[in-house]
């Protein structure tokens, strides 16, 4: 089972353009729910193929990620729309990665 933060990371990562490099995600999920934890998530998602590491900085260390068919069908079966507006208002801050996550789902919707 996955968390709505998971689920929410994985759609973004999945978006065009996306928010797919460890450095945007952390911050901006800093911004509305410090400690975001990012990486306990993300590792998750590696963990059960629904993401991979697409680019690494020099020292090694993912920079940034890529959806996987496993993870686009994840999204297609347990990514509900309006649970996850519902989990982003509930955060501290939620105005940037909700203006975000809502122009995302009206792309994803054909809107």
């Amino acid at each position: 089972m996955m968390s709505k933060k998971q689920l929410l990371l994985l759609f973004l990562i999945s978006s065009e353009p996306g928010i797919r490099g460890i450095y945007s995600l952390t911050k901006l999920f800093n911004r509305v729910d410090f400690p975001a934890r990012i990486e306990e998530n993300l590792n998750h998602l590696i963990e059960n193929n629904l993401i991979i590491v697409s680019e690494n900085f020099e020292n090694g260390t993912a920079k940034e990620y890529q959806i996987t068919e496993k993870g686009r069908m994840i999204l297609i079966n347990e990514f509900i729309d309006s649970e996850i507006i519902d989990y982003v208002k509930e955060l501290d801050e939620p105005k940037l990665i909700l203006e975000i996550t809502e122009i995302y789902i009206k792309k994803k919707n054909g809107s």
